[in-house]
Order: C-alpha cells, then structure tokens, then sequence
C-alpha cells in the first residue's frame, strides 16, 4: 500500500477511535462532572467498590496512605451516606467499609464507560469482533515496540 493511502487510512481509524471514546466518555461524563467528591474519596469508593467490604487497611495500602488518612476519607464517604462501616462477622477488631445503596450506585456510574463498551463488543458479529480483536492485538503490539516519539523503533533519533 503506498504512503498515502496508509496515511489516510491511518486518519480514518484514528477518527474512529475519536468517534468512539466519545460514545463511550458521554454516559459516564455527568458523574465525573458533578460529583462533589474529591480525587481521594473517589479512588476509595472505587477501592471499596474493588475489593468487596474491605478493612481500612486494605483501603489504606490501595490507596498507598496512612490507616489514619484511609479512616479520614472513609470517614467523608460514610457523612455522605456512600459507604457504611461495619464490624467484620469473624474478628470485631476489623471494620469493614462497605458500600451503601447510594454508593453502589455512584460507582456504577463512574464506570458506564466500560460496561457500555462490554455490551457494544459483545453485540458484534462474532467475525467483526475477531477481526477488531485482531486489529487491536496488532495495534497493542505496535505501541509496544514502537519506541517513543521522534524515535525509530530501536530507539535511535
């Protein structure tokens, strides 16, 4: 293929791959937007959410901070009513962090993005789904032994 129709095809995707991270960023836009969250207790409530009921320390080594600063930020997640504390069924020394209804719910709509995405891949024809499969292994595989930007693959200028 000559260079410039690998250019111009090179444009296309690239459009296309535009197109579809728009689809894709809209329906979870709002939540990210309007949440009065702050950058921490939203890493938390996607931590808490992560690891099913997990203990402060846990959250803490997510989060790689202090058990006094993991048990501050819960602490504003549970005032908000996004995450409830509860004492651990087999060891009353462990309190669990545990989403409530609410919480859950945020979440959920911080990650529509993905789910969406799931659902869309998952609604293709089995052969269009091998051959994108196929096209974003090459692509992956591009990006990795591509070197960086202004470089030759081998790393040269």
């Amino acid at each position: 293929m000559d260079k410039t129709r690998l250019e111009t095809r090179a444009d296309t995707t690239l459009e296309l791959m535009r197109e579809i991270f728009r689809g894709l960023s809209q329906p979870q836009d709002e939540a990210w937007l309007h949440t009065e969250l702050s950058m921490a207790q939203v890493k938390a409530l996607l931590a808490i959410g992560k690891d099913g009921d997990p203990s402060i320390g846990v959250v803490a080594k997510e989060l790689n901070v202090g058990l006094s600063a993991a048990s501050q930020i819960v602490e504003r997640l549970v005032r908000a009513g996004l995450v409830e504390r509860r004492p651990h069924p087999h060891d009353r020394r462990v309190t669990q962090c545990v989403l409530s209804a609410e919480g859950d719910h945020m979440l959920s709509s911080f990650q529509r993005g993905p789910r969406l995405l799931r659902e869309r891949l998952q609604s293709m024809d089995p052969q269009d789904l091998r051959c994108l499969e196929q096209g974003l292994t090459a692509l992956a595989k591009a990006i990795r032994h591509g070197g960086h930007e202004g470089e030759d693959s081998d790393g040269r200028e």
